[in-house]
């Protein structure tokens, strides 16, 4: 019979009473250690109590096993305690406060050949051997959209602290209560040792009037380049299900760690359960079956830990980005901006979170004509990765101020005004998001490559720029050279521009292509696309043909898209000699755009060049079909 001392009656402890009770076969408890004593009834009220550890091994018992159950700025001391007392120790979460003393007690566990499991509950879980024997993950994403009363930050003085009487607490949504979702992205990731991370970016922010973090996103680049995200909030409106999306070459699912639920991309659902974490160290400590949670592997979330330890203070959210309800605080929107800034593998500021400072942006240059300021150019240098870094046009303004473009926005967060992107290139995705591929449909690979500016100079009617065409290892695929010319137009209510973006080999062959030429049909994004804002009342239509269904994919010398805006009433045509279809989006978003290889792919030999020319038109009001003709003429 293994013999147990729990320290820590209350709170969680009351979880391992229930547990300790259920495994009366196996384990015997012994004493229990809390201030406040033990249960005053049912298991556990008759169990000797001691105030302190030291004062329970006074007395000359020896367990087996010490649960440690309490504060986390406790955990080192008193797990110490018990390993040089020659007990094995479940330690519960995060096992410690800081990497050094980390480092400490696994050398104290080396010296003194005990075991240490660590509580992270869902490493038991069954679904992670179903998960690994998909593949190896190419990337993992988690997020969570909880909520926490006021209540819960003032249930005990430690209680939403970075310090507590000079010593580190670590209490926020990070490394408490939704410390399982990083430690189980970073395990399922394969990442169980800190020299498994080689760099960690974080933004911290509370909504509440704590000292830590309840709102906050983390990119973790493992030494192999993969990379590890999660957006976790506990100033939610809802307690929704945790989820880590798991992306592997095989195929995507989502882990909802807290019921032990797998979901495959075509809606298989399953749920394969799990092995209580403490009766799976009796195992081990019986039977010599592996640890599930060895103190060892949770080094990479230690290295998390310490990274928020020392962090600057949490930025607070503006009450403007909340809502104040009678027992919690809520941040507006959170549950759509956790689950979009994780998927991208972004932090909130650079998927533009309005409770986040502004990212830095890139280079950008104004474009004006006369007094008016009529478009921004942006060298897209600090456009998250995952979105497809490249050289892009927002805002674009009609003369009366109108915004025709939009850039990050909620549903696709790589459409970046106007730009040419294109989703394959020699097996690189210069669009962002997830690629298209042609056995599996969309996928998040870690194929995204940025587009570099190398030159930009003014001209007099508008600018000239170069570009590479950066391969995720730095390798220049396709060199650009842009030109953009700017003009006033006959109609008062109009300004026009002509554009050409030229594309050469840098080494050949070279493939470009599209969702269409890897066999979504329809799908022939890719070359010169426009994102427009929120739209109604949209008119989109060609000389010949009208509407969504109808534009789509149709080959004709102009296309004209006219819409009642957040600002006002505009249209946008465009006009291009090289004929390659239109691709319109309408119902599920606002956008235009002329598809480079809308079936079948361009094939560039090295040196050989692609060019994309286009004449535009942006005016107020509504232009008719005569109007859009004559002005693009």
């Amino acid at each position: 019979m293994t013999t147990v001392l729990l320290v820590g009656a209350h709170g969680y402890g009351s979880v391992h009473l229930r547990n300790l009770e259920r495994l009366g076969d196996r384990v015997e408890l012994v004493g229990l250690v809390d201030p406040k004593g033990g249960p005053t009834e049912g298991f556990g009220s008759a169990t000797p109590s001691w105030q302190s550890l030291d004062d329970a091994l006074a007395t000359g018992i020896h367990p087996d096993i010490v649960i440690v159950a309490t504060p986390t700025n406790t955990h080192f001391a008193l797990a110490a305690r018990a390993l040089e007392h020659g007990s094995h120790v479940y330690l519960e979460k995060p096992p410690v406060a800081t990497m050094e003393q980390f480092t400490e007690l696994l050398a104290l566990q080396e010296r003194t050949g005990r075991a240490i499991q660590v509580g992270f509950q869902s490493f038991g879980s069954h679904a992670l051997t179903e998960i690994a024997d998909l593949g190896a993950a190419t990337s993992v994403a988690t997020w969570a959209n909880w909520s926490r009363e006021f209540a819960y930050w003032n249930r005990s003085a430690w209680a939403g602290k970075r310090t507590l009487n000079g010593q580190p607490v670590v209490d926020g949504v990070l490394t408490n209560a939704l410390s399982h979702a990083v430690a189980t992205a970073l395990h399922i990731a394969g990442a169980r040792r800190r020299e498994d991370i080689a760099r960690i970016e974080l933004e911290l922010y509370r909504a509440n009037n704590i000292e830590a973090d309840d709102t906050s996103s983390v990119r973790i680049t493992l030494t192999d380049g993969r990379i590890v995200s999660a957006a976790l909030t506990l100033a939610g409106p809802a307690q929704d299900q945790p989820l880590i999306e798991v992306r592997t070459a095989s195929t995507d699912v989502l882990f909802s760690y807290t019921d032990d639920v797998i979901t495959y991309s075509d809606g298989r659902v399953s749920r394969p359960g799990r092995i209580e974490l403490f009766e799976q160290f009796l195992d081990h400590l019986e039977h010599g079956t592996p640890q599930l949670s060895a103190l060892v592997d949770t080094g990479a979330y230690m290295a998390v830990l310490e990274a928020v330890r020392t962090a600057p203070d949490p930025v607070k959210i503006p009450d403007a980005a909340t809502t104040t309800l009678d027992t919690m605080i809520v941040v507006d929107d959170i549950g759509d901006w956790v689950q979009r800034t994780a998927r991208a593998g972004a932090l909130f500021s650079e998927v533009r979170a309005p409770f986040a400072p502004e990212s830095a942006d890139g280079a950008t240059d104004e474009i004006a004509l006369g007094d008016a300021v009529i478009a921004v150019r942006d060298d897209g240098s600090a456009v998250t990765p995952t979105s497809g870094p490249r050289p892009f046009l927002h805002p674009v303004r009609t003369r009366a101020g109108v915004v025709v473009t939009d850039a990050h926005p909620a549903d696709h967060d790589w459409h970046l005004g106007v730009s040419v992107a294109i989703q394959h290139a020699g097996g690189v995705n210069f669009w962002g998001g997830p690629t298209y591929t042609r056995d599996a449909g969309y996928r998040w690979l870690n194929d995204h490559g940025r587009i570099a500016t190398t030159s930009f100079e003014r001209t007099r009617s508008g600018f000239s720029s170069t570009a590479d065409w950066l391969a995720p290892d730095g390798t220049v695929l396709l060199r650009e050279a842009t030109t953009w010319r700017f003009r006033e137009a006959s109609d008062p209510r109009s300004w026009a521009f002509q554009t050409t973006t030229a594309l050469t080999a840098a080494s050949g062959p070279i493939e470009l292509g599209s969702p269409g030429s890897h066999g979504r049909a329809g799908g022939g994004y890719g070359g010169f696309a426009w994102r427009f804002p929120d739209a109604s009342d949209v008119d989109v239509r060609t000389a010949d043909a009208s509407g969504e269904d109808a534009v789509h994919g149709r080959v004709s010398d102009w296309i004209a898209f006219s819409a009642r805006f957040p600002d006002g009433e505009a249209t946008v045509a465009l006009a291009s000699e090289d004929r390659r279809p239109w691709f319109v989006r309408v119902t599920d978003y606002p956008g235009i755009g002329s598809a480079l290889a809308w079936d079948q792919p361009v094939i560039l030999d090295a040196g050989e060049s692609v060019a994309l020319s286009f004449r535009g038109v942006v005016a107020d009001g509504r232009l008719t079909d005569a109007e859009v003709a004559a002005l693009l003429a």
